[in-house]
């Protein structure tokens, strides 16, 4: 590997990072970064806010939108956990065996704080998408996971997004 190509794709990973990707489509940008970002591909979400922020966009609108993509990352992250369980023990057809392995080497942080690692795993780069993954394969109910994933989205994205628009 030539040192001009590992060059380009630093400068090409450094773009994604800095989110010119997303920042050339503004607020749907912002969307799809959220999204994403939720879902275990490890994308700051901050510096698109800011930057949406400085060039004057409501922190209402950036609000919402953030919080919409960021708790349908973390519902696909669930569904994640739950339809692949079922994947799993269908193509290996070892239910039995796999069941026992998910329950013994289940993610310690959901299995010390429970409930509350939903609500704190927004907080947690990557490790918190795996939480809620985690919280699919244990088939956890549903209704009671959305109810703490969101309001810890909520919770966390004004948090954010107050203290980037007090600064910009």
């Amino acid at each position: 590997m030539s040192f001009e190509l590992i060059i380009e794709y630093y400068h090409l990973a450094q773009e994604i990072l800095a989110n010119n990707t997303f920042q050339e489509y503004g607020i749907i940008g912002l969307f799809f970064n959220s999204l994403l970002s939720a879902t275990a591909i490890p994308l700051p979400t901050e510096i698109l806010t800011s930057a949406l922020l400085i060039g004057g966009e409501s922190i209402f609108l950036v609000s919402v939108v953030l919080i919409v993509g960021s708790t349908i990352g973390g519902i696909l992250n669930y569904f994640i956990g739950f339809g692949g369980n079922k994947l799993f023990n269908k193509l290996k057809k070892t239910e039995s065996i796999n069941q026992g392995k998910h329950k013994k080497n289940g993610n310690k942080l959901l299995d010390k704080f429970g409930w509350g690692a939903i609500f704190f795993a927004s907080w947690i780069p990557v490790i918190g998408d795996f939480i809620l993954i985690s919280a699919g394969v244990k088939k956890m109910k549903f209704s009671k996971f959305a109810i703490f994933m969101v309001s810890g989205k909520i919770f966390k994205t004004m948090v954010v997004v107050i203290g980037l628009g007090s600064v910009f």
